[in-house]
């Protein structure tokens, strides 16, 4: 199976550091352990990791010139109604683990095991959904 996976080392950023103090921003799709767990089989049926399925879900970081408005109007997330919220720290406090993927300021939040378990927990993290201040809908 993971042979016919894209490997996610071929779309790595590398040399990022990420401050512990960064806000990682996730869309809410919704973020609940069903949605998580959803979102992060997407991924784990299209990436790879070390030849394994790779189980994560994607979010966005405040890094290098992004703040967290810059992320809430960007061409990711103006178009969602939620979103989430989590110090990069109390992530990785929490036994997540970020690896910078794709375009900046996109990161991908890796779930140590895919459970209903990881799920909660995660959601546990970044707590309370929030409305999107910059909600456009997409245009046709």
């Amino acid at each position: 199976m993971a042979g016919d996976l894209i490997p996610i080392e071929d779309c790595l950023r590398p040399g990022e550091v990420l401050d512990p103090d960064a806000h990682l921003v996730m869309r809410g799709w919704p973020v609940d352990v069903a949605g998580i767990l959803r979102n992060a089989d997407l991924t784990r049926s299209r990436y790879s990791l070390a030849e394994e399925p790779f189980v994560a879900i994607s979010a966005e970081v405040t890094i290098a010139g992004w703040e967290v408005d810059s992320i809430l109007t960007g061409a990711r997330l103006r178009s969602r109604r939620t979103y989430a919220i989590a110090l990069v720290g109390e992530l990785l406090a929490a036994g997540f683990d970020l690896i910078p993927t794709f375009e900046i300021p996109h990161y991908s939040l890796i779930l140590p095991s895919y459970t209903e378990a990881t799920a909660a927990c995660l959601v546990e993290v970044f707590g309370e959904v929030k409305p999107n201040p910059y909600f456009r809908r997409r245009e046709p």
